[in-house]
């Protein structure tokens, strides 16, 4: 509630449901906490899991129309909580809460009991070492279920590594080397809402929205593939995949500090997707779909009998999507390429590029053809599956709907602009990329968490 607030003074007030008449006023406090620890499932006892945090915040900052989204790094990724990382995602814009964890160190390995969630205000590096500075939304003894006024508080880091909690890692441990230990094992980041296209040449258009107005930034990220782009995928840590045009060759961009490397060549590759906790990048060749992990090295592969048309990640159902025209299905795989199963491939009217996108909202698929102005949407359950429909856009005339994204928002690369619809096919006015230059390919980013679902309901693992 800390960083609502600060969103909501500097420019946005929808960012709280109950926004203060003067500034300085605390009146509204207690409900807007109450109504966000409703959408969080916040337990008055035990606070709240890694994992509510972060679909709460989510919900929250879709329905307060903050255009942000939330990412989630746990312990698991624990490249991402680095002392460094954190420090360039603020500088970024990026908004950080971390939760520090309690250890307790049995037989060598350290042991989650509890932890407190902390507003993140301050990162410094001296020749002293690396220093924290935090809000702490601490309660107020006098009355257990008001806030206080945050306390300012500084500790000193310390990376350590060891097997926390079953996983190997390297954590920013908080001032005392002694029992209990106190160890940075979340991170919760506010990243303003960013679009990714191809405007020139193998060049990136990065599109960042602002939190606190209706400004967007643009810039633009050079990359080594001169030839072109033939596809794009956002990756969670604040990275983009891109394929070169012909040559196979896959390229992760920094999206923070500009940098490009090749993360491998792979002959014939036309479609990339990513998704899944361990951040896989799955790679389209032809009949051939490839796992690739964060250095770029193959983890695992499976082959198709006919073409691959597009692929997208389900992350509501932990599964990639493949689509094949010519069979004549949507095919589930697991984040290992394990097959699960097929459905039916929706007929989507025109011949351009197949685009297929998963809402995560409801988890329907919906496919768009480049060209087309229609978009089809199935719901893929795996007893139940829906009656796929065919929708057409209400633009006036032919819109090529690129990409389709959350809760049923289409972004669309139409004559050379950024266009919004919603899932009944109406322009969505007020989007803050409505208007923008875009290439052929666009992609928007969405929320991320890769929090372990079965970790995060025990109790220990709980943030108050």
């Amino acid at each position: 509630m800390n960083w609502m607030y600060y969103i909501a003074s500097h420019g946005r007030p929808s960012a709280v449901m109950f926004p203060p008449a003067d500034p300085s006023a605390s009146s509204s406090t207690p409900m807007n906490v109450l109504m966000l620890s409703l959408f969080m499932l916040t337990h008055p006892e035990r606070g709240t899991s890694g994992r509510s945090w972060h679909q709460g915040l989510d919900a929250w900052l879709k329905h307060r129309q903050v255009p942000a989204i939330a990412l989630l790094f746990t312990g698991e990724d624990d490249s991402w909580i680095l002392f460094d990382r954190l420090q360039q995602c603020a500088a970024a814009g990026g908004l950080l809460t971390i939760a520090r964890g309690r250890y307790y160190k049995i037989n060598g390995e350290y042991f989650r009991g509890g932890g407190h969630a902390l507003t993140v205000v301050g990162l410094s590096s001296t020749s002293a070492g690396k220093q924290i500075v935090v809000h702490d939304p601490a309660q107020d003894d006098r009355d257990p279920e008001a806030p206080s006024s945050p306390k300012k508080s500084t500790g000193k880091l310390t990376p350590t590594f060891g097997k926390f909690d079953g996983t190997l890692a390297t954590m920013l441990r908080w001032g005392s080397s002694e029992s209990p230990y106190e160890f940075i094992d979340h991170v919760m980041i506010i990243f303003p809402l960013f679009a990714v296209t191809n405007l020139s040449g193998g060049a990136l258009t990065v599109y960042s929205a602002s939190l606190t107005s209706d400004a967007v930034e643009a810039r633009e990220i050079p990359t080594p593939l001169s030839a072109g782009i033939a596809d794009l995928a956002i990756q969670p840590a604040m990275r983009v995949a891109a394929l070169g045009e012909g040559s196979g060759d896959v390229v992760a961009v920094d999206l923070i500090s500009g940098d490009s490397r090749r993360l491998a060549r792979l002959p014939g590759a036309r479609r990339l997707a990513h998704g899944g906790r361990s951040r896989r990048l799955f790679v389209a060749q032809d009949r051939h779909v490839v796992a690739l992990d964060d250095h770029g090295q193959e983890v695992s592969r499976a082959t198709l009998d006919r073409p691959i048309d597009a692929l997208a990640f389900d992350a509501a159902e932990n599964r990639l999507i493949v689509a094949s025209v010519s069979a004549g299905k949507l095919l589930r795989f697991s984040p290992e390429l394990r097959h699960h199963g097929s459905h039916e491939l929706p007929h989507v009217p025109g011949q351009g590029r197949l685009s297929l996108t998963v809402d995560e909202g409801d988890g329907a698929l919906r496919l768009t053809r480049a060209g087309s102005p229609h978009v089809a949407e199935l719901q893929v359950h795996p007893t139940d599956p829906g009656a796929p429909g065919v929708n057409p856009l209400r633009s006036g005339g032919v819109v090529p709907a690129e990409r389709v994204k959350e809760r049923g928002t289409l972004h669309v690369s139409a004559a050379g602009r950024i266009a919004t619809f919603d899932r009944d096919g109406k322009r969505v006015e007020g989007s803050p990329f409505n208007g923008l230059p875009a290439g052929p390919l666009l992609e928007v980013a969405r929320s991320y968490s890769n929090a372990d679902p079965q970790k995060m309901r025990r109790p220990e693992w709980h943030n108050s």
